[in-house]
C-alpha cells in the first residue's frame, strides 16, 4: 500500500522522461537524482578553491548557490513534489543572478554597485511572483535562459577588454569560456532531445540490456553538463 501511495502523490508540474520508481522504489527518477552528485562535488571543490586562493566572498556565494541548486534538484527528482520543484527551479534564477553580479562587477575589486544589486533582486522577485502564480515551466525556462544569455554577452565583452591588456589572461579566459559554453551547449541539446523524443528514448531503453539503458537517460547529462558549465 505504501508503495502505491508513493506513486500516486506526484504534485510537480513536470514529469521528465525517466521512468518513475524503476531503479528504487523510494526515488522517483533515480538517474536524474543521482547525477546531482556532480553539482555537490564541484560546488564544494569550488568553495575550497575560493578560500584557498583568497578570492572575494561574492565568488564563494556563487558556489554556495550551485550547491543549493544541486540539493533542490536532488529533492525534486527524488520526489516529484511541487515544493521541491520550486526548490530546484527558483534557486537556478537566484544563483544565476549572483553570477551575473560577479560578471558585471568583474573589473571592481569589491562589488558595491547598489543599482545592479537592486535590479537583480527585482528581477528575481518578479520571476518568483509570476511563476508561482502561473505555474508554467516555460516561463521559468525563458527567465533562466535570459540570465544565461546576459552572462554570455558580458563575458564576451570582458574578453575584448582583456585582450587589449593581457594576452595570457585572455587565452585562459577564452579557454574557460568555451569549456563552459560547450558543456552547457551539449547539455541543452541533450535536454531538448530528451523532451522531444521521449517516447522513442523510452522504447530504446526498453529494448536495450538493463546495463545500457541508463546511458540514454539524457536529462541526467543535463545535470552533468550544466554543473561543469557552472563550475
Amino acid at each position: 500500500m505504501a508503495f502505491i501511495l508513493i506513486h500516486d502523490c506526484r504534485t510537480s508540474t513536470i514529469d521528465w522522461c525517466e521512468e518513475n520508481y524503476v531503479v528504487c522504489k523510494y526515488i522517483a527518477e533515480f538517474w536524474n537524482t543521482s547525477t546531482n552528485l556532480v553539482f555537490f562535488a564541484l560546488a564544494i571543490f569550488g568553495m575550497y578553491k575560493v578560500r584557498a586562493t583568497r578570492q572575494e566572498n561574492r565568488f564563494l556565494f556563487c558556489y554556495v548557490a550551485m550547491l543549493v541548486v544541486g540539493l533542490g534538484s536532488w529533492l525534486f527528482h527524488m520526489t516529484l513534489q511541487y515544493q521541491w520543484q520550486l526548490a530546484d527551479e527558483l534557486p537556478m534564477v537566484y544563483g544565476t543572478c549572483i553570477c551575473i553580479y560577479c560578471a558585471l562587477q568583474a573589473d571592481a575589486k569589491v562589488g558595491s554597485d547598489i543599482y545592479v544589486s537592486l535590479g537583480l533582486f527585482g528581477y528575481s522577485a518578479v520571476v518568483t511572483l509570476v511563476y508561482v502564480q502561473i505555474r508554467k515551466p516555460v516561463f521559468h525556462q525563458v527567465a533562466y535562459g535570459l540570465e544565461v544569455a546576459m552572462i554570455l554577452v558580458r563575458n564576451m565583452m570582458h574578453q575584448i577588454e582583456i585582450r587589449r591588456t593581457n594576452a595570457r589572461a585572455y587565452s585562459e579566459l577564452v579557454h574557460m569560456f568555451w569549456l563552459g559554453v560547450g558543456s552547457f551547449g551539449v547539455a541543452f541539446v541533450l535536454w531538448n532531445i530528451d523532451n522531444i523524443f521521449c517516447n522513442d528514448l523510452r522504447a530504446l531503453r526498453a529494448a536495450l540490456p538493463a546495463a545500457l539503458g541508463p546511458l540514454f537517460q539524457l536529462h541526467a547529462y543535463w545535470h552533468i553538463g550544466t554543473a561543469l558549465g557552472c563550475y
